[in-house]
């Protein structure tokens, strides 16, 4: 990342969400679980993502920006998913812990900040996004923790499942039944994120710790599954 590069807040804590989440998972230590969820920084967090560490200090900017530099190196620099993914001044932007976790549990009520997103003119990005479903899952560094693995891995199934809504607001703006529109681009959206995770998973092959890794994700597709069967038998 060079002195250009404008960190975009919102994607990078929807990042660290996940990361955040995946960590959780990850852990039997009921103690870790509780730190990693409600009290770990996002300096912490990024390097026990890149590294396997948690540092003792809480927040350290310019080995925090470090840290994102060797993250750029592991996805190799080529995801257009993660050009605006960066480290956060939690001094300033306050305690992102809980905020993050919420930005990850309340996925399912984003509409209304994807309809913004809409109107932005953000639909044509979106639909290249979508439409490549394997970028950047085949770019990953061998050797990445599993943790960064599976969560390079569910941003880019829950970007490409975001985007997707972004194109459902706008197609479905003036249709004659909005509510049946937007489920059935809902339901292609959320098949679309299961079909990443999918394809996603022999990536995990090159992490350190391919078991953990795809458990971590078959984890999250056994949800997402389950979520798309109850929204297909209403």
């Amino acid at each position: 990342m060079n002195k250009q590069h404008i960190v975009n807040i919102k994607e990078s804590l929807l990042f660290l969400s996940i990361c955040r989440h995946t960590l959780h998972e990850m852990f039997d230590n009921k103690e870790l679980k509780e730190f990693i969820k409600n009290e770990a920084s996002n300096y912490q967090i990024i390097n026990l993502i890149v590294n396997n560490i948690i540092p003792v200090e809480k927040y350290n900017i310019r080995e925090e920006k470090k840290q994102w530099e060797i993250f750029q190196r592991i996805i190799c620099e080529n995801s257009k998913l993660f050009v605006d993914i960066g480290p956060i001044n939690e001094a300033v932007s306050g305690d992102q812990g809980k905020y993050a976790e919420k930005l990850y549990d309340d996925m399912k009520s984003k509409m209304k900040v994807l309809k913004s997103a809409a109107n932005k003119g953000k639909n044509a990005e979106a639909k290249t996004a979508s439409e490549n479903p394997n970028a950047p899952l085949d770019k990953i560094a061998v050797g990445a923790t599993a943790g960064a693995t599976a969560s390079v891995i569910k941003f880019a199934a829950a970007k490409a499942y975001k985007d997707y809504i972004v194109n459902a607001v706008q197609n479905c703006n003036g249709k004659p039944d909005k509510v049946s529109c937007l489920k059935h681009y809902k339901d292609r959206a959320l098949g679309l994120r299961i079909e990443k995770l999918r394809s996603g998973i022999s990536t995990c092959n090159k992490a350190k710790n391919p078991e953990a890794c795809k458990q971590s994700l078959q984890n999250q597709l056994n949800k997402l599954q389950s979520k798309s069967d109850s929204l297909r038998n209403k």
